[in-house]
């Protein structure tokens, strides 16, 4: 084998690692955007998704007084990751435009919750179709949205370089968010974020072991707000699952089911423990051999309040 040859097989190996794990899916809680996205798989794709965001009023407000947070709206986000071939991996682009508004959803969750008779939270006690992201801090607005809004998010720039092979493999990578978004209106963190790490996979039969895990520096302007709530500007967080791919083309034996689990230690020091404790989310994710290119499913909170309430997705993504 020639050199040219060894260089066309070695890419050949890191296409075949890159594309075999797909990017985690990441927390959409408005106050969260200001954190860089994980780390991206190097495939071309877009994804659209409709979150409902609540947190209950008689938890917003900090026993000092010092910190009142407000949640309450919906948001339709499509996602766009565009990577290029660069120096044995791939550099990615991932831009992110969200419509953030009153929740169309509302009626709904409260009626389902009463047809399950299970209590609703609080939510029949707000305005319906209400949006109103706030978060205070000794009497200073931190960042606020409290109308219907288009906005353009953080762009993340990542440079990603895998290795190993569909069935057992991993990369590694790093990645850059830039601050076009804004800090007062939670679509942005108002600085450069930075984030590094890694993902593995392993595979036996038709089910496959997965985990990322990454460390980012969020890079507030020394003048920010933001500061004023924060613990850390240094954090860890990590995704671990299980999927399964049925072979068929049936409807049931070509269905395919990803369950993840995301945990994120909380950036927040703020008295209230729906946003200072580490986060918890679960990903259900579906596919199908008819239709190998689409993905959809739902993300919902854990056990903590860095999360909303609930998201659904829908994916495409191109080639094979």
């Amino acid at each position: 084998m020639n050199r040219a040859q060894a260089v066309a097989a070695g890419l050949t190996l890191g296409f075949m690692g890159l594309g075999a794990q797909e990017t985690p899916r990441s927390n959409r809680v408005a106050w969260l955007a200001i954190l860089p996205e994980p780390l991206p798989d190097g495939r071309m794709g877009f994804s659209l998704e409709a979150t409902s965001q609540f947190l209950r009023r008689d938890r917003s407000l900090t026993a000092d007084g010092r910190t009142r947070a407000y949640l309450d709206g919906e948001e339709w986000q499509l996602t766009a990751d565009l990577p290029t071939t660069l120096a044995g991996g791939f550099l990615n682009l991932r831009a992110r435009v969200v419509r953030r508004s009153g929740g169309m959803a509302d009626q709904a969750f409260v009626s389902w919750h009463a047809l399950l008779a299970t209590p609703t939270g609080g939510r029949e006690q707000l305005p319906k179709y209400q949006i109103l992201y706030r978060l205070e801090r000794d009497g200073r607005v931190v960042a606020q949205l409290d109308r219907p809004r288009t906005q353009v998010l953080d762009l993340d720039l990542a440079w990603v370089r895998p290795f190993g092979t569909e069935g057992r493999g991993g990369r590694l990578g790093v990645s850059a968010q830039l601050p076009n978004g804004r800090a007062d209106d939670f679509s942005g963190s108002g600085g450069t974020d930075l984030t590094v790490g890694g993902a593995a996979w392993t595979t036996s039969g038709d089910f496959r072991f997965h985990g990322q895990a990454e460390h980012l520096w969020v890079g507030f302007p020394q003048d920010s707000e933001w500061r004023s709530v924060m613990g850390r500007r240094s954090l860890n967080r990590a995704w671990a699952g299980l999927s399964y791919q049925g072979r068929g083309l049936g409807i049931l034996s070509g269905l395919g089911l990803d369950l993840s689990w995301a945990w994120m230690e909380s950036p927040y020091r703020t008295g209230l423990p729906r946003l200072d404790r580490s986060a918890l989310q679960q990903h259900w994710t579906f596919s199908h051999t008819a239709l190998p290119r689409w993905r959809f499913g739902i993300s919902e909170e854990g056990g903590s309040y860095v999360a909303p309430d609930i998201t659904a997705f829908l994916s495409y993504r191109f080639g094979e």
